[in-house]
């Protein structure tokens, strides 16, 4: 089959690679023909060279053909998941992470179907829509709060519209790139065009949030600009992807403002996909707010440069594998 591979850091190659049978399956997964997939931040430092650090620990670990690339749709050829038919079109988590390719295969759990009336390109949006909106669960009520979202990339644009939905009295988004179009159509009342620390120095007391969202990740310093920004007995929940495994806290920030700090993976995957599903139902304005940027799979070179260095106007990045 064919499949894209990184050969290099910030290049891709098209290759061809054994393709997974229904053999290859084990209980409870399936083998998708991959329609769609999206590029999420998390792909971005493997494309640019870095290894995770998953990748760390497994001696000799590199880039297979299909890396990286989780968010994906595909049409299930095989299954040995009894929620799973052969045909069935489904959004998801590529468990495996190698969604670049013809067929991926992924944990059962990990997928739902989702509405036909929407494009596989459109529909992939279903997957990190979940994330967030399993974060928001792990928050306490959000409906009177005032929100910040460290972070106007996609993911902080879905917190802008899904902390809105869910009552929060303002949402302040932050980012050094200019998204005030973006962040305030997706539900923000302010968008701060500035670096995290300078936004959190600035802050009067009055406009301290209760609720923040650290939306970048990928480096140890924002974590505590959202300490320093939310207000006494604040929540903060930590949301992006670590590069390293220890990060320095500002315990004494933590423990003087009485504040509470959490993060964590997305569980329960096929129910939060439901529920995005019916979240994008009851929204249906959301895809073409989102989903900016469509590119062909034999252009998945363009479509990652672009969400390393997007304009003010790019959102999510989507890219079609198959007809």
């Amino acid at each position: 089959m064919r499949a894209q591979q990184l050969v290099r850091p910030r290049e891709f190659v098209e290759v061809e690679t054994p393709r997974p049978g229904a053999d290859d399956l084990v209980g409870g997964e399936v083998l998708l023909k991959v329609l769609a997939g999206a590029i999420c931040g998390s792909d971005l430092p493997v494309f640019n060279g870095l290894l995770t650090l998953k990748q760390r620990d497994e001696p000799g670990a590199g880039s297979p053909p299909g890396s990286p690339l989780h968010e994906v749709v595909g049409e299930v050829v095989a299954t040995r998941d009894p929620r799973h038919r052969v045909g069935d079109h489904v959004v998801g988590w590529g468990s495996r992470l190698n969604a670049l390719a013809e067929f991926t295969i992924s944990l059962g759990d990990d997928l739902f179907s989702f509405d036909p009336q929407l494009s596989p390109e459109r529909a992939v949006m279903l997957q990190p829509l979940a994330c967030v909106l399993f974060a928001v669960d792990q928050l306490p009520e959000v409906a009177g709060s005032r929100a910040a979202v460290l972070g106007q990339g996609p993911m902080g644009l879905l917190f802008n519209h899904v902390l809105r939905t869910a009552g929060a009295r303002s949402v302040v988004g932050v980012d050094r790139l200019d998204r005030t179009v973006l962040g305030l159509r997706m539900g923000a009342d302010e968008v701060a065009h500035l670096h995290t620390s300078r936004w959190a120095g600035q802050l009067s007391d009055a406009d301290r949030p209760d609720v923040v969202i650290e939306a970048i990740g990928h480096n140890m310093s924002t974590l505590n600009h959202a300490l320093e920004a939310a207000a006494p007995s604040g929540h903060i929940f930590y949301f992006g992807i670590p590069d390293d495994a220890h990060y320095p806290v500002n315990m004494q920030l933590l423990l003087r403002k009485n504040l509470s700090l959490r993060s964590g993976a997305t569980l329960q995957r096929r129910a939060m996909l439901e529920k995005a599903g019916d979240y994008l139902a009851a929204h249906p304005a959301l895809v073409d707010m989102f989903v900016t940027d469509t590119f062909d799979v034999d252009r998945v070179q363009q479509g990652f440069e672009l969400a390393c260095a997007p304009t003010p106007e790019t959102a999510k990045v989507t890219l079609r594998v198959a007809s």
